[in-house]
């Protein structure tokens, strides 16, 4: 099943593109599937995790619904998903 990731701002940046679409196995996961992309992206690795942990800064959405209300980084992920990673906007 086809699993589409949008990514915004540095993150963006930092692969190079702004939307990846990935193949996924059913039963995997939003951290499953966020593992997959910083295998192929690893400089995704540092701004997205800190000490193994997915960092404060960073709003994950499926299907427009932050995961937080869903099951967090274990949410189910289903064909045609639409992910977005989104850093927190800083400044003033």
């Amino acid at each position: 099943m086809q699993v589409r990731c949008h990514f915004f701002g540095p993150l963006r940046e930092g692969i190079g593109e702004k939307t990846v679409e990935r193949e996924v196995e059913p039963g995997m996961t939003v951290d499953d599937f966020l593992a997959m992309v910083t295998a192929d992206h690893s400089e995704l690795e540092e701004l997205l995790f800190m000490n193994g942990e997915l960092r404060d800064s960073i709003t994950i959405t499926r299907n427009g619904k932050h995961v937080s209300y869903q099951n967090g980084l274990d949410t189910e992920l289903e064909a045609d998903d639409d992910i977005r990673v989104t850093p927190s906007i800083q400044g003033g």
